[in-house]
């Protein structure tokens, strides 16, 4: 299993793990209309994925926005992950990311994501290192019509880092 830049000819292989996850886990609860296009959202950074050979089990993006609303550019924002439910279990999840706090240290920047609550997904996050900040309406919202509220979480890098070189 290796972990690496996400490039254009993993696209294919990208959508096909989406598509199953979509059929399993109704992620994303819409399917988008153009699924590369959703994996390469606005303000991409950089995109990783997962791979058994030539084979992608598992995506993850950081995206540079305004995650919240207050103003928190410093911080990149994790989206668009998700692991092949024929994998599930098997560290590929744990894996990626690991990757996204590698990618996150070598850019010297903090991570944060927001996850539907009550999800077994919370339980890796807090795992991975993140930490659980609070809630909010999710700013989507299912077929269904209902607006699901959302965990917020942040991965702390700069805290971590030690020296001369910290960030405060």
């Amino acid at each position: 299993m290796v972990v690496r830049p996400r490039t254009d000819d993993d696209l294919p292989g990208c959508v096909a793990v989406l598509r199953a996850v979509h059929a399993a886990d109704r992620y994303p609860s819409t399917w988008p209309a153009d699924p590369a296009a959703f994996l390469s959202p606005p303000g991409l950074v950089t995109a990783l994925v997962v791979t058994v050979g030539e084979r992608v089990t598992g995506h993850a993006a950081l995206v540079a926005d305004d995650v919240d609303g207050a103003g928190d550019s410093g911080a990149l924002r994790l989206t668009r992950v998700f692991v092949d439910p024929a994998v599930r279990r098997a560290g590929h999840a744990r894996a990626l990311l690991a990757g996204v706090a590698t990618a996150l240290a070598a850019r010297g920047r903090d991570g944060v994501l927001d996850v539907v609550e009550s999800v077994p997904a919370e339980r890796l996050y807090r795992a991975a290192g993140w930490v659980r900040t609070g809630a909010a309406p999710a700013g989507w919202r299912f077929p269904d019509g209902r607006e699901p509220a959302a965990a917020l979480y942040r991965l702390p890098i700069t805290q971590r880092r030690t020296g001369d070189d910290a960030v405060q």
